[in-house]
């Protein structure tokens, strides 16, 4: 399993007031990187001229994109270059030698607005620990689901632990920048200290039930 992360230099909110002759330094960024993919000879004057909008329709089409032209949000992403993390697995002999100290009735609820993460065990909070988030452009989805993979130290952004979640490339994980814990600040992901991360990881289980509110 492929998780990619991207953390883009501007936000993506910007993108929708990109439209012809429009001038900021994302335009100029924007330029930068279809010139390093061979589509972009023009000079970098961050201006959104119909040179740009041409390097842009062909990225699209080598994209399989639809070729608009414009840059929206699934465009300027694949442009950006994303940290790449590659997840495997424990073998199941390991997970059979190792048996699961994790709780039968274990459920995690989170809440966005308080930044907030507590596990029950069935209806009753067993502990609670602070959270980062996902960022304005890029929130942390709502919804019910489950506990999909575990993974210990898969390093990096993940930081010490990952628990994959059941959608998309969703997760709940350490961090290697413990200050911003409690904050939106990821693509979507919950990020937690890796020391609470690495007591959750051992009382819950694949199936696990997250609940995700405001």
């Amino acid at each position: 399993m492929n998780i990619r992360k991207l953390y883009p230099h501007y936000s993506l909110l910007l993108l929708q007031k990109i439209n012809s002759n429009y001038t900021h330094p994302i335009v100029g960024q924007i330029q930068k990187l279809l010139s390093v993919r061979g589509l972009y000879t023009g000079s970098f004057h961050s201006t959104y001229d119909e040179d740009t909008a041409a390097a842009v329709r062909s990225f699209q089409l080598s994209e399989n994109l639809p070729a608009t032209g414009r840059i929206d949000p699934v465009t300027y992403c694949r442009l950006e270059k994303a940290i790449s993390t590659s997840l495997i697995p424990p073998d199941r002999s390991v997970q059979r030698n190792h048996p699961s100290l994790s709780l039968p009735r274990a459920n995690i609820r989170i809440a966005r607005q308080p930044r907030q993460l507590t596990l029950f065990d069935g209806n009753s909070p067993l502990r609670q620990y602070p959270i980062g988030i996902g960022k304005s452009a890029t929130p942390t989805p709502l919804g019910n689901f489950s506990i999909a993979l575990k993974v210990m130290n898969p390093g990096g952004v993940l930081g010490t632990r990952w628990l994959g979640l059941n959608f998309d490339a969703y997760g709940i994980h350490g961090t290697n920048r413990p200050w911003l814990i409690g904050q939106m600040v990821s693509n979507g992901c919950i990020r937690m200290h890796n020391a609470n991360v690495e007591e959750l990881y051992a009382l819950v289980h694949i199936g696990t039930p997250v609940f995700i509110r405001d």
